[in-house]
């Protein structure tokens, strides 16, 4: 029932923001939606989990989200968490959480009607703290870099970090993806699939190994191939 409630408000609520585009339920406690970034448009999804929370679901959902470039949110619920306060130590799933979500989980909470979706920061060396409420306009999307037995390389992900972008020409541009020089060495596109940028590396060894390219810098130049081939491939590993 609580994931209900929690599920129909966050819903109701996202509808109301002026970057989010073409929300839909996918089930209940699954949406998709698209999000209006400065001069480009990003596709999210997001979970709220009421039941276990197992290392495999996060890890499938995150992986083949990323594989498809789409980022991904996980939302607990607060009944899963250590109470506020409490010293306790993270389960492997929680790990892996505070891993995609820089030192934080973000939790829901539903007493009565009332909503609430929170950053829940969790630590060996310190108690448990439940932080303020998000702005759901603060929605965004980020890249975490994780290397782990479970997710080794870079993941799309989103939250709820406040960013400000208007702007002025001497301003940083927007994040990138950690991988896009690689991907532009092997000119590719970030949703190119694994055999797209097999295919897309075996050309350009072809073309710069050092038995075919004169050039002085041949080797060079296939070293940063080689690299680039396998950051990226790094991405996909299960």
């Amino acid at each position: 029932m609580s994931l209900q409630v929690a599920f129909n408000d966050l819903v109701e609520r996202l509808r109301g923001v002026r970057t989010v585009k073409n929300l839909r339920v996918r089930d209940q406690g699954t949406l998709m939606l698209e999000l209006e970034q400065p001069g480009f448009i990003e596709s999210v999804i997001i979970y709220l989990i009421a039941g276990e929370l197992s290392v495999g679901f996060i890890k499938k959902a995150v992986n083949n989200n990323t594989h498809a470039d789409i980022n991904t949110l996980l939302i607990v619920s607060s009944d899963l968490l250590p109470a506020d306060g409490a010293y306790a130590q993270p389960t492997e799933a929680l790990r892996l959480l505070l891993a995609l979500y820089s030192g934080k989980i973000y939790a829901y909470s539903v007493v009565g009607q009332a909503v609430r979706i929170f950053p829940v920061y969790i630590s060996r060396e310190k108690p448990v703290s439940y932080g303020a409420e998000v702005e759901l306009s603060n929605l965004g999307i980020d890249y975490a870099e994780i290397y782990s037995n479970h997710i080794w390389g870079v993941r799309k992900v989103a939250d709820f970090t406040a960013r400000y972008f208007e702007y002025r020409a001497s301003s940083p541009p927007p994040r990138q993806d950690p991988l896009q020089a690689f991907y532009d060495l092997l000119d590719v596109p970030l949703t190119a699939s694994p055999a797209e940028i097999k295919k897309a590396y075996r050309k350009k060894a072809r073309q710069h190994h050092p038995d075919a390219d004169r050039a002085p810098d041949a080797t060079q130049k296939m070293q940063r191939i080689n690299e680039a081939y396998e950051k990226i491939m790094q991405r996909f590993e299960a």
